[in-house]
């Protein structure tokens, strides 16, 4: 298991360092093409199109990353109200369809990029294939997927009465530092 959590933390340090990344030159990007446009009354042309897929895959990444520190939206204040038994089973319940829904999301990814892939599609400026543009979507929604696995493992393991107690805490993020 201790294996699962490192893979886990290399994969959190990549989707972070992505993040900035994409964010960064996303915001960069679009700063030269403004001063470009009203400094030098001409603007880069590709700019925009490359910025949305910046933030685009920035958003996918970071979403998938939420999954790890526990950042997504949830009903916690119905789940602790159950008894601990129901509680817990009620959390496994949950964590299996959001697994299903992000397993779905990444198979619909790969059947888009392969479609993609055949149709040979271009972007209109980039002149990018669009499935090079997609392959975002099955990358982070496997990602997600897997981070989603080891919360439900971790729920099995854990006894219902230490579960209650943790249900909506954000756990991860507030060691992450992200949440006080």
């Amino acid at each position: 298991m201790d294996t699962l959590y490192k893979i886990d933390k290399i994969l959190g340090k990549i989707d972070k360092f992505l993040m900035v990344i994409l964010a960064s030159s996303a915001t960069i990007l679009a700063f030269v093409n403004v001063v470009a446009r009203y400094t030098f009354g001409t603007s880069l042309v590709w700019a925009g199109e490359l910025t949305t897929y910046l933030f685009i895959w920035m958003t996918l990444f970071g979403a998938s990353y939420g999954f790890e520190i526990g950042m997504h939206m949830s009903f916690d204040a119905i789940v602790k109200a159950l008894p601990a038994k129901l509680c817990k089973v009620v959390t496994i319940f949950s964590l299996l369809i959001v697994i299903v829904y992000l397993v779905l999301l990444t198979i619909w990814g790969v059947n888009l990029v392969r479609f993609d892939y055949i149709s040979q599609q271009v972007s209109i400026d980039l002149q990018i294939p669009f499935w090079i543009i997609y392959l975002v979507v099955p990358i982070t929604m496997a990602t997600a997927s897997w981070r989603v696995s080891l919360k439900l493992l971790e729920t099995i393991k854990t006894p219902a009465k230490q579960l209650k107690m943790r249900v909506g805490e954000g756990v991860e993020a507030v060691e992450e530092g992200l949440l006080e």
